[in-house]
C-alpha cells in the first residue's frame, strides 16, 4: 500500500514539476525579438556575441580579422552598401540569422567606429 501511494505521489510530483518549467523552447523563435533597438551599444553587444569569434573591433578583440573604420569606409561606400554585405554573408558560419534590426544595430555599430 505504501508503495503505490509513494508512486502516486512520485507520479503526481513529476506532473506539476512539468507543468511549472520554464521551458519554452517550441513556443519562442530562437532569435531576438525584432523590436530590439538599433543603436551603437546594442550593436556592440551583438558584434560580441555575434562576430566577436572571427573579427576584433575597437576596443573589442576576439578573432584573427581585425575591423578597422578605414577599411570599412574603402571598401563601403555608403552604409547601405555595408548592411547589405554583412546580412547576406554574416556571420559566415550561419548568413542571414540575425534579425533586420539586429544587422542594422551591428553595422551601426561598424560605420561608426573611430581608429
Amino acid at each position: 500500500m505504501k508503495r503505490i501511494f509513494g508512486l502516486g505521489l512520485f507520479i503526481l510530483m513529476i506532473g506539476l514539476l512539468s507543468a511549472c518549467s520554464d521551458d519554452n523552447s517550441s513556443k519562442e523563435p530562437a532569435s531576438k525579438p525584432a523590436s530590439e533597438p538599433a543603436t551603437g551599444s546594442a550593436g556592440d553587444d551583438i558584434f560580441q556575441k555575434s562576430c566577436i569569434t572571427c573579427h576584433s573591433s575597437g576596443d573589442i578583440t576576439g578573432g584573427q580579422v581585425k575591423l578597422d573604420s578605414t577599411k570599412i569606409h574603402a571598401d563601403f561606400q555608403k552604409k547601405e552598401d555595408l548592411y547589405s554585405f554583412v546580412e547576406k554573408k554574416m556571420p559566415k558560419s550561419a548568413p542571414g540569422s540575425l534579425s533586420k534590426e539586429q544587422y542594422e544595430a551591428v553595422v551601426i555599430y561598424l560605420w561608426d567606429q573611430k581608429e
